[in-house]
């Protein structure tokens, strides 16, 4: 089973079946076969073996609070569901790229929601990179947000926590960027802040290779109307032959 959210699998490569072509009535094709045995790699042993093997560049500073918060995590994800990424490889390849390219386009001391964090992805990552962002999160479902407020506790994060609809938090609160990851398609985001663009100045979705499928949805439901797509940001996910890409929206004035 890929590790990837619903909107950010790519499709399985299927092989090619081989046909009998070349073969004679006195002799039968022999099947070639690669005796090679498969190289294994062994799982990283430490967060920082992890980032190493994936060449990312991360504050040394915040190696050991990210650390404390995959154990946290993954401690929480033993009684309910939060993340696939349980080994420290999967969480640098998934969680940690996609936050630390997001933390690249937010700008000092912004206001920042997460939507639908989950389990605390990407907010409680930004908190950590980026201790200038005011950072806070939301998620409706109760259980979840129960665990985040017990991993930002237990992490001492300056984060706000908030256990309600994305449209709760902004019709209370306003924010230069809303953030999300796999809290919905396209045409389920741009429902739910339809009403609310005065609250926020943009939205920042990271989104997989069904990207452009979903925008051509959403503009058939007429929900682009008035409002400026700009891909901000795009690099491979690892391990496909796929990109991640970074959706700015924007509603015009």
């Amino acid at each position: 089973m890929s590790d990837l959210p619903a909107d950010r699998q790519s499709p399985d490569n299927a092989e090619d079946s081989q046909g009998d072509e070349g073969t004679t009535a006195n002799a039968a094709a022999e099947p070639i076969t690669d005796s090679t045995p498969a190289v294994t790699v062994p799982a990283s042993q430490s967060l920082q073996e992890a980032i190493e093997r994936m060449e990312l560049t991360v504050d040394p500073a915040c190696v050991p609070q990210l650390d404390a918060y995959c154990q946290a995590l993954w401690g929480w994800n033993e009684k309910i569901n939060l993340t696939r990424h349980t080994t420290y490889d999967t969480f640098v390849r998934r969680d940690l790229l996609d936050s630390l390219h997001l933390a690249d386009l937010l700008a000092e001391s912004e206001d920042v929601l997460d939507i639908g964090t989950g389990g605390g992805v990407p907010g409680l990552l930004l908190a950590i990179l980026r201790p200038d962002l005011n950072v806070h999160v939301c998620d409706s479902v109760a259980k979840k947000s129960r665990a985040v407020d017990d991993m930002v506790k237990q992490l001492h994060l300056p984060v706000a926590v908030h256990a309600s609809r994305v449209q709760d938090v902004v019709d209370d609160l306003r924010f230069h960027s809303l953030v999300t990851r796999a809290a919905g398609n396209i045409s389920q985001l741009l429902t739910w802040l339809k009403d609310y663009w005065m609250s926020f100045d943009r939205l920042l979705a990271i989104k997989g290779p069904r990207w452009v499928d979903e925008r051509g949805e959403a503009r058939h439901r007429g929900l682009m109307n008035q409002i400026t797509l700009r891909r901000v940001a795009a690099y491979p996910m690892p391990g496909t032959e796929s990109e991640s890409v970074i959706l700015q929206f924007t509603r015009e004035r």
